[in-house]
């Protein structure tokens, strides 16, 4: 009975995401990035550049500091790792509450959800990588359907399901490495 409703609740969240991925607001116009500091920085919750502190004789592309070099969204898609990380671990103990283990994985689809709105407001040369995204899609659905292996008040997964996590867990993390890489 698991192998089946684990296939069947990862399929329906597939389908539950990838409908938030297409149902996305428009993308942003001018004046509305110039009106959100967050939105021209191109990353939520991040601070906009200041182009009054360029004037001292420098222009503002010689303030970047090496940490702001980074690819775009990488400490969002790093914040994502690494909760998704420990909601994998806290999947295999077989001790983790399931109501706070349900609370942590609707945040990581939330966050994820966040980022993927906020990439599709930056121009198709910074955006992030579609692979990566998706895999990080698939990890949210295996979440979920871990999420869903509750017995009494905690969480204890199938032997398939863990497998699938962790295997999802690399590929995320392989992924997120070579995005990295290719800035380096």
């Amino acid at each position: 009975m698991y192998p089946h409703f684990i296939k069947v609740a990862v399929a329906l969240t597939l389908c539950s995401l990838a409908g938030l991925a297409i149902d996305v607001a428009p993308a942003l116009s001018a004046g509305d990035v110039a009106s959100y500091p967050a939105a021209a920085s191109g990353e939520p919750g991040r601070p906009a550049s200041n182009p009054e502190r360029a004037g001292r004789g420098q222009t503002e592309r010689e303030n970047v500091t090496p940490a702001s070099a980074a690819p775009p969204g990488l400490a969002r898609l790093e914040d994502l790792r690494l909760l998704s990380e420990a909601l994998v671990e806290r999947a295999g103990s077989g001790s983790t509450p399931a109501h706070a283990f349900r609370i942590d994985a609707r945040m990581y689809r939330e966050m994820l959800r966040q980022t993927m709105l906020s990439d599709r407001s930056r121009p198709a040369e910074a955006q992030l990588p579609q692979p990566l995204l998706l895999d990080m899609v698939r990890m949210s659905a295996l979440l979920h359907a871990a999420a869903d292996c509750k017995t009494g008040a905690v969480i204890v997964c199938p032997a398939d399901l863990l497998q699938q996590l962790r295997s999802q867990q690399s590929r995320v993390t392989q992924g997120l490495d070579m995005y990295r890489m290719m800035y380096e």
